[in-house]
């Protein structure tokens, strides 16, 4: 009877364990019944370690089987699954030993008396039964209330061991009193540690909700910034516009007295592929029907022009009106001064940018080349700016603001040129 309902209680940690973070995470739905399969394969060898009695082996796989739940079944980072099966195993420890504790103090017994008695089999696990319920219950709602778990090595390990520390004192006080006392100390102790091992838990959501809103407001700060550099970009053109209208009047006039006098027909021609080549400078050169790339394609050729950087383009001109003024600048902008910077620290006869965006079977493809010096791919990844005095944070915006409009973003490093692809649902 012992070994069934230790199989049920195995059984009951895996589906609460998978319940528990149902609203939190996205199920992974490729090759589900193949990872459904392998979650069955490790429970059933956590059944089989159950008829060798042996605890701390017990308790080992039943982490391994939390993770495995987690891991095989939501998209989470695996820093976060581990902390979340540490938790949950934790809190199946504590369960099932407050349900002996419990019914050794409604019976008088002593741990080993209760843990003893055949009869009293089922009280104690019912009790368990019930504890997981309500814990998973709190667990949920603790961890639900952050979209997305951020912590740092280091508060990872800290708890990590907490936790571990809060098994071996138990384990080693409730050994040494199991003989010859029904429990009230460990009741305590273990209403302490569950007070505690929640309170952690609500400090680490807080501070977790806390470096994203950090993230945010770094974000907004940057999208204000570059907004801002646009925004003096059209200054100054809008300047260079009222300059030569100011002009316009004077060149007409002279223009007009060239013409009526005779035999200065060349000169007024001249004149007029001057002026019109200045009247030209007020209208862009790159078009585009998304007002906002439009500045920044044009804003990027002049900088280029400026450090002697060839930049090339393969466009094709279409509407993106899903994807909104700030994020439209978070995103090209980002890339394209990053690629501007990097070619300014190569030789000049390497300097080259090469921007395609295509619009095909129903998505968006934009892909921006640059060659540049040699840095660690990894810097990137981990969100680390490759040059100095830098924070690091424009490809990590780009990447939250692509993953905003549910695109996907791909860097790559290869022989010195270094590339950054995105793509879009197009939505239009």
């Amino acid at each position: 009877m012992q070994f069934v309902l230790d199989c049920v209680t195995t059984l009951l940690i895996a589906v609460l364990c998978f319940f528990m973070l149902f609203q939190k995470y996205e199920i992974k739905k490729d090759r589900l019944i193949l990872r459904i399969t392998g979650i069955f394969g490790i429970i059933a060898v956590k059944i089989g370690i159950i008829l060798l009695k042996i605890a701390p082996l017990n308790l080992f796989m039943s982490l391994i089987m939390c993770f495995a739940v987690i891991k095989l079944l939501y998209k989470c980072k695996t820093r976060t699954a581990l902390l979340y099966s540490f938790i949950y195993d934790s809190m199946t420890m504590i369960t099932d030993a407050f349900g002996v504790l419990l019914v050794s103090k409604f019976y008088g017994n002593t741990i080993t008396e209760t843990l003893g008695a055949t009869d009293l089999v089922w009280h104690h696990h019912i009790w368990n039964w019930i504890m997981l319920l309500f814990l998973s219950r709190i667990i949920s709602l603790v961890i639900q209330k952050n979209d997305n778990i951020n912590i740092r090595w280091y508060e990872f390990i800290f708890y990590i061991f907490l936790l571990l520390y809060e098994v071996i004192f138990f384990a080693s006080v409730s050994s040494a009193i199991q003989d010859y006392m029904s429990g009230n100390f460990l009741i305590f102790l273990m209403l302490g540690f569950m007070i505690l091992n929640l309170c952690v838990m609500v400090i680490l959501n807080r501070i977790s909700s806390a470096r994203e809103s950090e993230q945010r407001l770094r974000l907004m700060q940057q999208q204000e910034e570059l907004q801002h550099q646009m925004y003096q970009e059209l200054q100054k053109k809008y300047a260079e516009t009222c300059k030569i209208a100011h002009d316009i009047n004077r060149h007409v006039s002279s223009l007009k007295a060239l013409i009526e006098t005779n035999d200065c027909s060349d000169k007024a021609q001249k004149y007029l592929s001057e002026l019109t080549e200045e009247s030209n400078r007020l209208y862009p050169t790159i078009k585009n029907q998304n007002p906002m790339l439009e500045i920044i394609l044009n804003t990027t050729k002049a900088k280029c022009l400026s450090y002697n950087i060839d930049f090339s383009m393969s466009i094709e001109d279409f509407e993106m009106p899903f994807i909104s003024d700030m994020d439209m600048t978070t995103i090209f902008s980002n890339l394209l001064d990053n690629a501007i910077e990097a070619c300014r620290e190569i030789a000049k006869s390497r300097r080259k940018i090469r921007m395609i965006m295509r619009a095909q079977m129903g998505l968006i493809v934009i892909k921006i080349t640059n060659p540049c010096a040699d840095f660690n791919i990894s810097d990137i990844k981990f969100g680390r700016s490759t040059k100095k005095n830098h924070s690091g944070i424009g490809l990590s915006n780009v990447r939250k603001a692509v993953e905003k409009y549910e695109g996907i973003m791909n860097v790559e490093n290869e022989k010195f040129m270094f590339s950054v692809t995105i793509t879009f649902v197009n939505k239009i």
